[in-house]
């Protein structure tokens, strides 16, 4: 379990680099953009183009990590009034219940990515395709549900070792 928990994590930790970095290029891109838009009539058409489907996929690589480490939106509103049985009980249904979504999220975008690359579907000025874009949001997502599936089984078992890196107030 403890090498599962190793590559879960290590992969988390990469996906989330990765999104974070892509977005300091988008940043950075899109400030080149408005300086050359502005001092030398030359806008950057690539930016306004694929900026948006490069922000998917950053957002996208976020998300593992969010997961992984129970970052996101925690009602422990029944913590003191249930036992400590029942509120690991709550606790799997949670988890469980983030994992459906996850799975549906991920089959969405599949069904969108394909679509839009059925339709030929490409950006309106330079012609990009948007297909390939949205398959990586996808397989992000997919790694999404495996992250999940693990966060799951840790909470079945009781073998929680991976924890948020903020303190619960």
């Amino acid at each position: 379990m403890k090498l599962i928990e190793k590559i879960v994590t290590g992969t988390a930790n990469v996906l989330a680099v990765a999104g974070l970095a892509i977005l300091l290029m988008l940043a950075a891109f899109t400030l080149l953009d408005g300086l050359l838009r502005s001092l030398a009539n030359f806008p950057l058409d690539l930016v306004r183009e694929i900026g948006d489907l490069v922000a998917a996929i950053s957002g996208a690589c976020c998300l593992p990590i969010v997961l992984l480490c129970r970052n996101n939106i925690t009602l422990r509103l029944f913590d003191n009034l249930l036992s400590e049985k029942l509120a690991r009980i709550v606790d799997i249904f949670a988890s469980t219940l983030v994992w459906i979504v996850m799975i549906g999220m991920a089959w969405q975008f599949y069904l969108f990515s394909m679509k839009t690359l059925n339709a030929h579907d490409v950006t309106w000025l330079l012609n990009v395709p948007k297909a390939p874009f949205w398959f990586v949001v996808d397989a992000v997502l997919w790694v999404g549900v495996a992250v999940q599936t693990f966060v799951v089984i840790q909470d079945i078992t009781g073998k929680r070792t991976v924890q948020s890196q903020e303190p619960i107030a």
